[in-house]
């Protein structure tokens, strides 16, 4: 899943007069766009089951004539994914508006293409989609370590693991001497596999364990993924580790939350997530318009099952604002029932008095 907001800034510097030459929607289109979303799910929705409801629904509401005084493109591509996931109740459903993204898409196929055909070495071609991530530090925005030697990783995306593996290994370095972890993931919005299970392996041996399965629909095959026996650090363990969680943390950050939560190697702390426990795929369903179809779903190995409809239920529920601050105060309380030591839990006391007053 590509984080599109960058790629569309970078149009906006690039090709201005064609972002704002849109003409009003003609009916033709409209009807191509629908007939285009019908056949890719047809083609890839994960509930085969399910097919012939979903396009049947959408084809009563466009003979109902609800998108008739629809003109603008994108208006057009918000009221669709309104229905889609009013449809499916399944919130990965997205029409989108993007003419500029999808010529991208379309050329870069056709140089793949040439390419395989010709010995000829092409000129490098900039990866924009990495060049913001690393503007981003790769989702990681912060690592500190608070009051109490807690550790604290705040992470906002998954980037792919191939960018991003070098940093995960030299933020649990950072890591490595706390006593306690906290991993925001209050902002998290998703994300690509399987950069979650490589952060994951730093808190259990180096036995492979299955962290999930999954069943893709467009290549009818299942896969699993286990966590890795070979890691850039040391690992994290026997150490309580807190995940902070929200209305916010979307599908593979929930993913993420569900695994160390149902192994039971983290405490959920925060508001249950959406639950969109989908894998998808960003298809074209004309020239101008895509669509996000759930093309996959997920098996925990313990619950035997994923989240999708439920969402993650933290452990202890509390207002998002206050996740961090619970999960500093029950990471004391679990340091102070380990200390041993009367001098250290005075220590620990004192600090928790300091979080008390903020």
């Amino acid at each position: 899943m590509v984080p599109s907001k960058k790629i569309f800034t970078l149009l906006l510097m690039l090709t201005p007069a064609l972002l704002f030459a849109q003409q009003k929607l003609q009916n033709d289109e409209k009807d191509a766009v629908i007939e285009g979303i019908k056949a890719l799910i047809h083609s890839n929705y994960v509930f085969i089951d399910r097919v012939e409801y979903v396009n049947n629904a959408l084809d009563s509401l466009h003979q109902t004539g609800k998108y008739d005084d629809v003109t603008d493109a994108k208006d057009f591509a918000k009221v669709l994914s309104d229905d889609l996931v009013a449809i499916t109740k399944d919130k990965h459903f997205k029409v989108q508006y993007s003419p500029e993204l999808l010529k991208s898409r379309r050329e870069r196929a056709k140089r793949q293409e040439e390419q395989q055909n010709t010995e000829e070495v092409e000129e490098e071609v900039i990866d924009w989609n990495e060049w913001y991530a690393r503007q981003e530090n790769f989702g990681f925005t912060k690592v500190e370590i608070l009051d109490g030697n807690i550790g604290y990783m705040k992470l906002n995306f998954w980037h792919p693991l191939a960018w991003v593996e070098s940093t995960i290994d030299a933020t649990m370095g950072f890591l490595t001497n706390t006593d306690a972890l906290i991993i925001d993931l209050r902002e998290n919005q998703g994300g690509y596999s399987p950069t979650d299970t490589y952060l994951g392996s730093y808190f259990f041996d180096a036995q492979p364990k299955l962290w999930m399965s999954s069943y893709n629909r467009p290549t009818e095959e299942t896969s699993s993924d286990s966590t890795f026996q070979e890691l850039g650090g040391a690992r994290y363990l026997d150490k309580p580790v807190y995940i902070l969680v929200g209305e916010q943390t979307f599908s593979l950050a929930e993913s993420f939350a569900y695994s160390m939560k149902h192994f039971g190697r983290a405490i959920i702390i925060g508001q249950t997530t959406p639950g969109a426990a989908h894998g998808i795929n960003f298809l074209a369903a004309n020239d101008n318009f895509g669509v996000q179809v759930p093309v996959q779903y997920n098996i925990h190995p313990v619950t035997k099952t994923d989240w999708e409809g439920t969402g993650v239920r933290p452990d202890i529920n509390t207002n998002p604002n206050e996740a961090l601050k619970i999960a500093q105060l029950e990471a004391l309380d679990r340091l102070i029932d380990h200390a041993g030591r009367e001098r250290i839990i005075e220590r620990y006391h004192k600090i928790k008095k300091e979080i008390g007053r903020r």
